[in-house]
């Protein structure tokens, strides 16, 4: 799935569509960044695969391209995933970026390689109030997000992202040369859509994912980075 189905998407263009096997909505963000030339990541990418299928969150990999030095390029990475990775550092105030790192509804810090502050982190971010939803369906063979609530003038981002389900890769130098991995909700095109301030009920239309793939829209608030609230739906 690539960006020109997001340029489609936003003129209203979108196909007629059955409704999608699998969605959630108003789901917990949980971001993996991630390499193939990490020796550490792959426990990682477990846990995030242990994350797919539920009701209640939306997994995404990340693959960032800092460790392509080492002779290996990873095959998903993005230079786009690697600065929102130092975004979130500078909205946290951390000194470092690292993998594998898990950034859960935008605020949460967490090692990927630790199920249980995973769960910890997601129970957590489960548990918050909120006044913000972004409901996803199928009206007349089209998919749309429809947004609404929130305090008015509040300042935030739409974000769309599309993702392939399962990839298998044979990783031949680099730190894990010779292992083959597979990976889960692999980001493979990330959209900032617009600005959204709140208090006002706004829908968009969205692309239909084809077999194996996702689409993900979310609510980020400038400042600090959290996750207002998130959707998806899968085939």
């Amino acid at each position: 799935m690539k960006k020109l189905l997001f340029v489609t998407a936003l003129a209203g263009l979108t196909a007629f569509a059955a409704p999608a096997a699998h969605a959630g909505d108003n789901v917990v963000l949980v971001e993996l960044f991630t390499s193939q030339g990490c020796s550490s990541c792959p426990p990682a990418d477990k846990n995030l695969a242990e994350l797919t299928g539920r009701d209640d969150v939306l997994p995404l990999s990340m693959h960032v391209d800092y460790w392509d030095y080492l002779g290996w390029r990873d095959t998903f990475a993005n230079r786009e995933y690697t600065e929102r990775q130092y975004e979130y550092r500078r909205q946290m105030g951390a000194r470092v970026v690292y993998t594998p790192q898990m950034i859960v509804q935008g605020v949460i810090d967490v090692p990927g390689y630790r199920p249980d502050l995973i769960e910890q982190a997601v129970s957590a971010a489960g548990g918050l109030e909120r006044t913000t939803s972004i409901q996803i369906e199928n009206i007349g063979g089209m998919w749309e997000a429809g947004i609404s609530g929130g305090q008015n003038n509040q300042q935030s981002t739409i974000w769309l992202a599309a993702y392939d389900k399962i990839r298998s890769v044979e990783i031949e130098r680099g730190e894990n040369a010779g292992r083959t991995i597979v990976y889960h909700n692999v980001v493979d095109s990330l959209m900032r859509v617009g600005p959204w301030h709140g208090g006002q009920d706004q829908r968009i239309n969205l692309p239909k994912p084809s077999d194996g793939e996702g689409v993900a829209v979310w609510l980020q608030d400038h400042a600090t980075g959290q996750i207002i609230a998130a959707s998806f739906i899968e085939e």
